[in-house]
């Protein structure tokens, strides 16, 4: 190869990653990202860029990969290498230069955990015995379901009274009612104000955050058709 043919490599070297680095600042700038770029050429042909952003990036761990990272790597690519061009590989690190493509990270070594000295009684030595693992404690049996009727120790009249409001409206419609995302205590007080309604039954079911107030009515009645299950909409003229 002649010298000519060297500065040509070395020029399309220099002008892909000046490119790679022109482009990765327009993708930062659009994204609102201030930082400060640091790119090198790689023995392998390759270019590898560092960014250092000047703000903090939650949910985005610098020094190590993240999809934030993998995505501006693989904008870059397309971007860089057209078709038809020598394929030059842009790695792209947060916080750093990322690691060489292939390599892996050396594990580190052990320390050696020293064994305990024999004990002796003179006559020669005696290996100590082990103590005897612990006895398996057998994992909490759930309790039943608690009544949150019990937990009620104070009236609200605002939410007593919207809960029976809804109970007699169970009652009198034949529909059921579900209430979701209540408290314990919010729960106990809609079940203790429905108790106090005649014809409708009301109980607690589920788990976590699913557990929900289910107002049943003692006769159902069912919905007509070609009508929507909301009885308070306004009518069209």
């Amino acid at each position: 190869m002649t010298d000519s043919q060297v500065a040509v490599a070395v020029g399309a070297v220099d002008d892909r990653r000046a490119q790679a680095v022109s482009m990765l600042e327009q993708l930062l700038r659009t994204m609102e990202i201030p930082a400060t770029l640091e790119a090198k050429d790689l023995p392998d042909g390759s270019v590898s860029i560092a960014v250092m952003p000047g703000v903090e990036l939650p949910g985005v761990p610098l020094g190590r990969r993240s999809p934030v990272g993998d995505a501006l790597q693989y904008l870059l690519n397309k971007l860089v290498n057209k078709p038809g061009t020598e394929r030059r590989w842009i790695a792209v690190g947060l916080g750093g230069h990322p690691e060489p493509r292939g390599a892996k990270p050396q594990p580190q070594p052990r320390a050696p955990v020293p064994s305990p000295a024999p004990l002796t009684n003179g006559s020669g030595a005696i290996p100590a015995a082990r103590p005897p693992p612990p006895p398996r404690v057998a994992a909490p049996v759930r309790s039943s379901e608690t009544d949150e009727r019990t937990l009620v120790t104070e009236a609200d009249p605002a939410l007593d009274a919207a809960a029976r409001a809804l109970a007699e409206r169970s009652a009198s419609s034949g529909r059921v009612y579900a209430l979701v995302t209540l408290g314990a205590l919010e729960r106990g007080r809609v079940l203790k104000a429905a108790d106090a309604v005649s014809a409708v039954s009301a109980r607690a079911e589920g788990e976590g955050r699913l557990r929900r107030v289910v107002l049943t009515p003692d006769k159902l009645v069912p919905m007509p058709r070609q009508r929507l299950p909301v009885d308070d909409l306004p009518e069209d003229d």
